[in-house]
């Protein structure tokens, strides 16, 4: 079973080649730190009206000087060492739970299947995105800080001054008064940041103040999986799908759904220990942002890697086992399904929301994250 899943990915790695539209854009954010030209101008003068789509570099500063070794070096060879980076990140996060939880053999079977075979990841591998870094960095940062080591919530600062999302487990750690962390996430976000700013200040104040509002409405485009498209996508006027009503207020409802779903996090967790607390959070993150591209959800693979871990433990009890099953069918085989009019065929548009066929087809991963988010404390009890 190792051995297929294995197979499977590097078919997948090897289809998705060396050339991707984000890592090119990262290599022109990297050479646009050698040549002193603006990070932000491609994105800030792209002619899609939806920002969100615009494929330009969009991440902090402090991100483009992190690979700006990498635009010194032909694409072909800056792709190879991307592709080593990311595949390193994923193996070496891997190997970090694996060992500190010590798995059996079938808990490491199915965490090597349900790794490798993960779509999401598929399409992060296909797009040359940067999540993998970011998923090691959360790793390393949530089994220091469940171990009592609060100095790795440095990991989490950094990760969050790289790619901004990993910032909503501030949350949890204010929550845990888990104050020390804390103090190391904020301080490793400040100093990363701080450098970002020291080297490219004006790109540093074009970022917080022209590309973040930019992106903060998030979009109602098909493939956003987070809990705000969703509600946009059902509640508000849009370029994209046929709302089932339109709400003049609806800009609230992200914000009022996220509060419950961080109040339903704290209210089941909090007799918890500090693993299923943290673990049953992490989930939030592709929730609670206001863009959720299907390859952000590599974030989960620690959440399903602990829950497999745990249900081992507990000798695999056939309900929650069947449930992480279905989840892991929602993420990787639902989410494919092609329900409806294909894009751009006529009735696309409506398909999205008043087919209900199509509109869980099209919003499995959302629904699988949600899912996984409500199931998540039953899922890593740990008897």
């Amino acid at each position: 079973m190792i051995g297929s899943a294995v197979a499977i990915y590097l078919i997948v790695l090897g289809a998705a080649g060396l050339r991707h539209q984000d890592l090119d854009a990262y290599l022109a954010a990297a050479r646009d730190i050698w040549h002193g030209a603006p990070l932000y101008a491609a994105f800030l003068h792209h002619p899609f009206p939806d920002p969100t789509l615009r494929p330009a570099f969009i991440y902090p500063p402090a991100f483009a000087l992190l690979i700006a070794p990498l635009g010194l070096l032909p694409d072909a060879l800056a792709g190879v060492i991307w592709l080593l980076i990311c595949q390193t990140s994923l193996i070496a996060a891997l190997a970090l739970v694996l060992r500190w939880r010590k798995p059996t053999s079938w808990a490491m079977t199915a965490l090597v299947v349900a790794t490798f075979t993960f779509y999401p990841l598929w399409i992060d591998v296909a797009q040359g995105q940067a999540n993998l870094p970011i998923v090691l960095l959360v790793t390393i940062g949530v089994v220091g800080i469940v171990q009592g080591r609060p100095r790795f919530g440095a990991a989490l600062g950094v990760a969050a001054a790289l790619k901004l999302t990993p910032i909503i487990l501030l949350v949890w750690l204010l929550l845990d008064r888990r104050f020390r962390a804390v103090g190391w996430m904020v301080g490793a976000f400040a100093a990363v940041g701080g450098v970002g700013a020291l080297f490219r200040f004006h790109d540093t104040i074009a970022f917080i103040g022209q590309v973040l509002p930019a992106l903060a409405p998030g979009t109602a485009f098909y493939a956003n999986q987070s809990l705000s498209s969703i509600l946009t996508r059902v509640s508000v006027e849009n370029p994209y799908t046929q709302p089932w009503i339109d709400i003049p207020w609806a800009f609230v409802l992200p914000a009022a759904a996220g509060i419950l779903l961080i109040g339903l996090w704290f209210w089941r967790t909090h007799r918890q220990p500090a693993l299923t607390r943290c673990a049953a959070f992490i989930p939030l993150i592709p929730l609670l942002s206001s863009v959720t591209w299907p390859h952000h959800l590599v974030v989960l693979l620690p959440v399903i890697w602990l829950s497999a871990i745990a249900l081992a433990q507990r000798e695999w009890p056939v309900i929650p086992t069947v449930t992480l099953a279905s989840l892991l069918f929602a993420f990787s085989v639902l989410s494919r399904y092609p329900a409806g009019p294909a894009y751009g065929q006529a009735g696309y548009r409506d398909a999205q929301t008043q087919d209900p066929i199509v509109f869980v087809a099209s919003n499995a991963l959302f629904f699988g994250t949600l899912m996984l988010f409500l199931f998540a404390p039953w899922l890593l009890r740990s008897r």
